[in-house]
């Protein structure tokens, strides 16, 4: 039972193997079938010919007054009396031939048995009186047996040859479903845009269709959670605000200690809250999908920027932030885009950084893999890193890998990076740095165009 659950398995799970199984097994039908009607149709001639034989032998004997005693072959010879053929007068009662037909057989043709044989027997009356001539039947059969075999043969000697050319034509038959399975596997997880159909062949085009159908549900789902979640984020902004504003209101009154200290434990979680709630919005918006405002631009001048920005954050935690490689470089990106992703990956290098330790900032060109140039913009840290296993775990959302960050953190800044590397058309890697510490590297194709100057170069939007 299980090796007949082990043979069916290929022929139930592989559409190659069903369609290889029932070519051969029509081409094996085919042949039989080719033998078989060759060789009724071969006795059918055969007999045919056997019957114009006779015909012709007895218009040559008939007329003859005096007949030999039987045969063109001698009738002693074993080999030749299968093919013999046996001329008899009728009239002639003292005949020693084999075959000693009655005399009242009629004109015409006959099948007698003789001695288990079976004969064909041609009657002609003539001038010099009535004529059997006779052959075996055993004849006609032997050609027709030939001639079977003569067709079977080489149909038998080219079934393995058409067994393997059918297998490399169904094989090429069904690249198509690989082309299209590989389109797909190539496709990045933002990418929700129906399936080209123009040279899908007709079979598949049902199949893409309801790909496609597909494709369109998921992302209505995915953009009303997109929605969701921009919508309640936004909505929260607001009240945090007001009650942060209310909070800080209250610190300036006259506390008691113990009342001081509890109100600061609260400032501390509105300002996770409203750290999250930001991030959010930054999420949701590196996830929308929106029209991207692409110019070409310096990485080094939004990175620049960025620095600016978070320098007193690096002042606070005295940590040594500074460019250890500044190389020319232009990319053509949203200026807006990359000073978000700049700033969560150099935001979250200061924070996990401890104090005392150090952030060194690169932006250079390099030979891509694919061929041609990209600028790559790095963020080194010299924090406590991530385990190896956990490295593509930290790009999920509310992931939080490393000890250390202040209560503040959130999870979502990786999360956020990959939205925004992903909608810029970047690739964005994390890995461990031999000495400890995190390096983040985003990249970009070098741009052709000329870079403006830097005032053009702004990060922020208007």
């Amino acid at each position: 039972m299980s090796r007949r659950v082990a043979w069916r398995r290929p022929a139930t799970h592989s559409l190659l193997f069903r369609l290889w199984a029932w070519i051969t097994a029509s081409l094996i039908v085919v042949a039989l079938g080719t033998a078989a009607i060759s060789s009724l149709l071969g006795l059918q001639g055969a007999k045919q010919l056997q019957d114009l034989q006779l015909r012709q032998v007895a218009s040559l004997v008939r007329d003859r007054g005096e007949l030999p005693a039987a045969v063109l072959a001698p009738p002693g010879r074993a080999e030749d009396a299968t093919t013999a053929v046996v001329v008899e007068r009728l009239e002639d009662g003292r005949s020693m031939l084999p075959l000693h037909l009655p005399p009242a057989l009629r004109d015409g043709m006959h099948t007698v048995s003789v001695d288990g044989h079976d004969w064909r027997v041609y009657v002609s009356r003539g001038r010099a009186g009535r004529v059997a001539v006779a052959q075996r039947t055993a004849v006609p059969d032997e050609a027709a047996l030939d001639s079977a075999q003569y067709a079977l043969s080489p149909v038998l000697a080219l079934i393995p040859v058409l067994v393997l050319l059918s297998a490399w034509v169904v094989r090429r038959g069904l690249r198509p479903i690989h082309t299209l399975a590989a389109q797909i596997d190539a496709r990045s997880d933002e990418r929700l845009d129906p399936l080209p159909v123009e040279r899908v062949p007709q079979e598949l085009r049902p199949f893409v269709a309801s790909i496609n159908r597909l494709l369109a549900r998921l992302g209505a789902l995915i953009e009303r959670e997109r929605r969701f979640v921009a919508d309640a984020a936004h909505e929260l902004r607001t009240p945090i605000a007001a009650l942060s504003l209310q909070i800080d209101n209250l610190a300036h009154g006259e506390l008691p200690p113990a009342t001081r200290e509890r109100l600061r434990s609260v400032q501390q979680g509105f300002a996770r809250t409203r750290t999250v709630t930001e991030q959010l919005l930054s999420l949701a918006r590196a996830q929308s999908g929106r029209a991207l405002e692409r110019r070409v631009i310096d990485p080094s001048a939004v990175l620049r920027q960025v620095v600016e920005d978070l320098l007193p954050l690096a002042e606070a935690r005295r940590v040594d932030l500074g460019m250890s490689r500044d190389a020319s470089a232009s990319i053509a990106s949203d200026p807006t885009q990359l000073y978000t992703l700049l700033r969560n990956a150099l935001d979250n290098a200061l924070r996990y950084t401890p104090e005392g330790g150090r952030v060194d900032l690169a932006v250079y060109t390099e030979d891509g893999v694919g061929g041609g140039r990209r600028t790559v913009v790095e963020i080194q840290d010299s924090g406590p890193g991530i385990a190896p296993e956990d490295l593509e775990r930290a790009f999920e959302p509310f992931e939080r890998l490393r000890a250390g960050a202040d209560a503040a953190g959130s999870g979502l800044g990786l999360a956020i990076m990959r939205g925004i590397a992903r909608t810029l058309g970047g690739e964005l890697c994390l890995d461990n740095r031999p000495g400890g510490g995190l390096r983040v590297r985003y990249s970009e194709p070098v741009a052709v165009a000329p870079v403006p100057p830097p005032e053009a170069q702004s990060a922020r939007s208007a």
